[in-house]
């Protein structure tokens, strides 16, 4: 079984990226330093903690589609600059993430057993096992949901690229 699933799913990524507050990303260092043995600055982080009517629709859509309705679960969306990474971890909350790219992605997500993947559309990946992301060439935006109570094994969306 693979351990992510690109979907299909259309989503508008200029409705996302109106959720940025340019002033308020955070510095990963602080955040994952027990994944990293070196000051990473080119990773930052944004947590979204106000979740509007029209925000709050996507995710239950997002959720409608995947088959789910966690209880439990963040989003935030993670900034990586050229150059930068995230070494390879597990997540620690999350089971799955869904990521949707913001910009234009360089840089794979890439797991312990070889797989690498350099996805476009909304992507669900397993964190319970080793994954991480290789330095992009251009800078590397994605809109992220951490779900901490459903299985990668059961999201049920008809078929797993």
């Amino acid at each position: 079984m693979p351990n992510y699933i690109e979907t299909d799913y259309k989503t508008d990524p200029a409705f996302f990226r109106s959720y940025i507050k340019p002033d308020l990303w955070e510095d990963s260092n602080a955040l994952y330093k027990e994944y990293m043995s070196w000051e990473n600055n080119k990773f930052f982080v944004q947590v979204i903690k106000q979740f509007d009517k029209p925000l709050l629709r996507q995710i239950k859509n997002i959720w409608n589609y995947m088959g789910i309705r966690p209880k439990e679960w963040r989003c935030n969306f993670f900034r990586v600059l050229p150059g930068g990474n995230l070494p390879l971890h597990k997540d620690t909350m999350s089971k799955i993430s869904v990521v949707i790219p913001l910009t234009n992605m360089t840089g794979e997500l890439y797991f312990e057993d070889g797989t690498e993947v350099l996805y476009h559309n909304m992507t669900i990946i397993n964190t319970q096992v080793p994954h991480g992301v290789k330095p992009p060439t251009e800078e590397r935006i994605v809109f992220h949901m951490g779900i901490h109570d459903t299985y990668f094994e059961e999201v049920k969306i008809g078929h797993n690229s």
